[in-house]
């Protein structure tokens, strides 16, 4: 699909480009078991990025507070901005979008790290109360939906059955069942 009459700033498929751009940035993460990518788009422009890091200390920073202090370190309003995630977010991060006008993280879709499983929890039941939307990204596209193929009308033809031959053919006694 060409970009609409007198848009410059079209994405075909923003969401996905988005997700790509957030996983670049979990490249750059220092967390070792599970490294994560944000970026923080408002009117489809990156305003801010920020990647999972866990420090000497032990400190972990998600990656979506990372790419919400990046943004608002430039003095960059967020109101109405939608975050890209490649992790699902803890709870103090949810809270942060609360406050600074995020209602919308899209989160890369994947299985949960085991070990952070009530904190995700937790970040869900405050995400419903402050009416932040978190929704899932699947990176393949769901077949169901998709334009059906022409099939193949060999698939569909009748069996060449002969009734006359004893070979195809079961004399079972029937009458007694």
């Amino acid at each position: 699909m060409n970009a609409p009459e007198g848009d410059p700033t079209y994405i075909k498929n923003k969401d996905k480009y988005f997700m790509e751009v957030a996983k670049a940035t979990a490249l750059a993460s220092t967390h070792p078991k599970s490294p994560g990518g944000c970026i923080i788009v408002r009117d489809r422009e990156i305003i801010g990025s920020g990647r999972s890091i866990l420090c000497a200390s032990k400190v972990e920073v998600d990656c979506l507070t990372y790419a919400i202090g990046a943004t608002s370190k430039r003095g960059t309003p967020t109101t109405g901005a939608t975050g890209y995630t490649t992790r699902y977010p803890f709870s103090p991060s949810i809270f942060q979008c609360y406050i600074m006008g995020i209602k919308c993280i899209y989160v890369q879709a994947h299985e949960w790290e085991a070990y952070y499983k009530d904190e995700f929890r937790r970040a869900a039941r405050l995400a419903r109360e402050l009416s932040i939307a978190i929704e899932p990204l699947f990176d393949d596209d769901d077949t169901r939906w998709q334009k059906k193929k022409k099939l193949d009308p060999e698939l569909f033809q009748l069996d060449k059955f002969d009734p006359t031959n004893e070979l195809e053919t079961i004399n079972d006694d029937t009458t007694s069942l």
